[in-house]
């Protein structure tokens, strides 16, 4: 009996001198970290400032109408509400692009006459609809546009 006791509480000395020491070193780990919540490192890189008078705008981010190809959305209106499950989506873009429509409730692919006009029909789910359209050219450029249908079965 007394060797029972004896090993008990020598692995529970054991043990508590291992988690001590576990929480040591981690308090001590911490303290070090610099109080502005970054990390210190050991060869901070030095920061080069250009010379004054350059440049230091960052060149504009292209659009579709850059690369030759527009997308406007004429029906619905964003943001529309509607009464009915089923809406025409029309607009114009480049002349026989291919233009994707997604909603939630599947997807269609039309291609624009060759004045640019399209139209495709989608069905709405009950709530907002996040609708994505993307015109895709001949030459594979591309713009998309997102407009938000909401589908309301209430009077209004």
């Amino acid at each position: 009996m007394k060797k029972e006791v004896f090993l008990a509480i020598a692995i529970g000395f054991i043990l508590g001198l291992i988690i001590t020491f576990g929480i040591w070193t981690a308090n001590k780990s911490l303290k070090q970290l610099p109080t502005d919540g970054t990390l210190a490192s050991a060869s901070p890189s030095p920061e080069t400032t250009p010379p004054p008078g350059t440049d230091q705008t960052p060149p504009p981010v292209p659009t579709g109408s850059q690369f030759g190809i527009e997308l406007n959305i004429t029906s619905p209106a964003e943001d529309s509400l509607n009464t009915t499950s089923s809406l025409t989506i029309s607009g114009k873009t480049t002349a026989l692009a291919s233009v994707a429509v997604v909603a939630p409730s599947g997807e269609q692919v039309v291609e624009a006459d060759s004045s640019g006009n399209f139209s495709a029909k989608v069905t709405l789910e009950g709530g907002y609809n996040f609708i994505t359209i993307t015109a895709v050219d001949s030459g594979g450029n591309s713009v998309t546009k997102e407009l938000t249908a909401t589908y309301t079965t209430q009077k209004i």
